[in-house]
C-alpha cells in the first residue's frame, strides 16, 4: 500500500502545534505559579494553536474519508 505523504505530513502538523500549544499552557500555570511575567507570544500561542490544531486534524479526517470512498468504488 503507498503511503499518503500529505496526510502524514498534516499528522505531525497537527501533532507539533497541539504539542507546542500544551507546553506553553504548561509554561502559562507554572508562571503564574511562581509569579513570573511571560512574554505576549507565549500567552498567545494556545488561542492560536489549539483551533488550528483543530482544523488540521479536521482536514485530515476529511481528506481521509475521500481517499476511502474512492479506493471502495
Amino acid at each position: 500500500m503507498r503511503e499518503n505523504r500529505f496526510e502524514n505530513i498534516l499528522a505531525f502538523m497537527a501533532a507539533g502545534v497541539i504539542g507546542v500549544s500544551l507546553l506553553s499552557i504548561l509554561a502559562i500555570l507554572i508562571a503564574s505559579w511562581l509569579k513570573f511575567k511571560l512574554i505576549a507570544v507565549v500567552l498567545a500561542l494556545p488561542l492560536i494553536g489549539l483551533p488550528l490544531g483543530f482544523v488540521i486534524i479536521f482536514t485530515l479526517l476529511i481528506i481521509s474519508i475521500v481517499r476511502k470512498s474512492r479506493e471502495n468504488r
